[in-house]
């Protein structure tokens, strides 16, 4: 007779290959979040935030532009509504990634949904998105295991600037700040799958470019996120609006005109 720690169920080697593939899924994210993280701590420490504390907020907020903010604003001594509004402006585009992934997420309870919602970052709606897409299930096993993979590495990340940060005068130097755009270039690119995604793609660029040389600041990314999605949306239409049949004298080829009898 086997032993009992030999048996599996269907379930549990489902939820195991579930696991493995959202860990699979959230390993190159997890690469990509180390040395922005290290950038954030180093950051938060020289802005007067105990490394302790620049580790919890990666920790319960997880979210890196915004942390970003927080930090020079705490350092620049700005208020907590001060702060709260700058992160809320800068995060309204997670409304437009909600929204994309409602249809996807319904098979979850809503307490799960929150949750997952909590942990959705940019590179992880893009990752996966592209997953949706592809045709797979909605399985909570493997979103949290692909959101809690990407966020170990932020954390980690995190806790080794806030430790180093006395030591790292500056952060440039070293290309850190790079990464977070080569990362969502190396995202963005495997959904341009076809024409339609690549021209709403580079809309977007064009008018980040636009808004934020007209003096948007911060807010230039949501606007252009909603300038980009309309422009999206009005080529799909177009695109799969039906076409008059065309055939010689206004007449169709499956109904030719009738001739006359006489």
């Amino acid at each position: 007779m086997p032993s009992r720690s030999r048996i599996h169920s269907p379930l549990h080697l489902s939820a195991r290959a579930e696991i493995l593939t959202g860990m699979r899924m959230g390993l190159p994210i997890l690469i990509g979040y180390v040395p922005l993280g290290i950038a954030y701590g180093v950051l938060a420490v020289k802005n007067g935030v105990p490394a302790m504390w620049a580790v919890a907020m990666s920790v319960l907020v997880f979210a890196g532009a915004g942390q970003f903010i927080a930090a020079g604003m705490i350092g620049a001594g700005a208020s907590i509504p001060a702060i709260f509004l700058g992160n809320l402006m800068v995060n309204l585009r997670h409304v437009l990634m909600s929204a994309a992934l409602t249809p996807y997420a319904q098979p979850l309870p809503p307490a799960a949904r929150a949750l997952y919602a909590a942990g959705v970052t940019d590179e992880l709606f893009a990752v996966q998105m592209a997953d949706f897409r592809a045709g797979a299930p909605c399985s909570s096993w493997r979103l949290f295991a692909c959101n809690l993979t990407a966020q170990s590495g932020w954390v980690a990340g995190t806790a080794l600037g806030g430790i180093s940060g006395s030591l790292v005068a500056d952060v440039k130097p070293y290309g850190l700040d790079f990464a977070l755009p080569a990362m969502f270039l190396a995202l963005l690119l495997p959904l341009c799958g076809d024409r339609l995604q690549l021209a709403t793609a580079l809309s977007a660029a064009l008018f980040s470019l636009l808004f934020t040389m007209a003096g948007a600041g911060r807010g230039s990314i949501i606007l252009a996120a909603a300038a980009a999605a309309t422009v999206g949306l009005f080529l799909s239409r177009r695109k799969n609006a039906p076409r008059p049949p065309s055939g010689r004298g206004g007449h169709t080829a499956a109904s030719p005109p009738e001739e006359d009898s006489a």
